[in-house]
């Protein structure tokens, strides 16, 4: 059994989106795991710029620092990852980044791949974590789903037909041979079997690859290197957490 927290990075999803995700999430980790999600206490209302993902990291850090003891691994719910390094330093427990975790999967089961992200804003911070996941000859492109966060319907039938157009066009053009959805809001749509279905690609779910590696890390005792990810010194960071 692994107690999972899934580690919020904003404030803007309503009380009603908060409990359907995180009941999503405990039906796709394995039997005996749970998954709980984690509010940050302040936050931007989504993460949509590298400004909101600076501001976003911060909670992360104190998140962790408020739960530790409370988990055995620790899941980045965001597809932007902030704060992904900073929090794998501030706990020997694991920490899975949900795009990271997927770029990797994508890696293994094609070729190349291609993103769907969902602002001409967010792409270029996509193209940042492809390089720092060291897989810039393994992205075919990221093609924009015009998607705001927070008018994302996840009953939508028209955002998925926009998503298959889209990866039809990463498919076709591009050469891509799998596609992730680059936004965690896509990701919890659940319509990953029926695009895969229609393109003839995987369509890769972050938020299963993720929570999945999460419970694998916390079962087979895997974590960062702390080397890598070494501890700060404590002493040092003043206000950082609250009281």
């Amino acid at each position: 059994m692994a107690d999972i927290a899934y580690l919020l990075s904003s404030v803007g999803h309503h009380d009603e989106e908060i409990e359907r995700r995180e009941r999503v999430a405990n039906e796709l980790v394995p039997d005996g795991d749970t998954v709980r999600l984690v509010t940050p206490s302040d936050a931007p209302l989504s993460v949509e710029s590298t400004v909101e993902e600076q501001w976003a990291a911060t909670e992360l850090v104190r998140s962790v620092e408020a739960h530790e003891d409370e988990f055995d691994a620790f899941f980045v719910g965001c597809f932007g990852e902030p704060g992904l390094s900073a929090v794998r330093e501030m706990t020997r427990k694991p920490v899975v980044g949900s795009a990271t975790a997927t770029f990797h999967t994508a890696a293994q089961v094609a070729d190349r791949f291609s993103v769907l992200t969902i602002l001409d804003s967010t792409e270029p911070m996509v193209h940042r974590q492809i390089h720092e996941a060291h897989l810039d000859d393994r992205l075919a492109s990221v093609r924009v789903v015009e998607a705001p966060v927070l008018d994302i319907d996840h009953s939508s039938d028209s955002l998925v037909q926009d998503m298959i157009t889209t990866g039809r066009d990463a498919v076709t053009e591009d050469g891509a041979e799998a596609l992730i959805p680059g936004c965690m809001s896509l990701s919890f749509m659940q319509v990953h079997d029926g695009i895969a279905a229609e393109l003839g690609v995987p369509f890769l779910d972050p938020v299963r690859i993720g929570l999945g590696t999460a419970s694998m890390w916390a079962h087979w005792n895997v974590t960062q290197s702390p080397v890598t990810y070494p501890t700060p010194d404590r002493s040092k960071l003043g206000n950082l957490f609250y009281s």
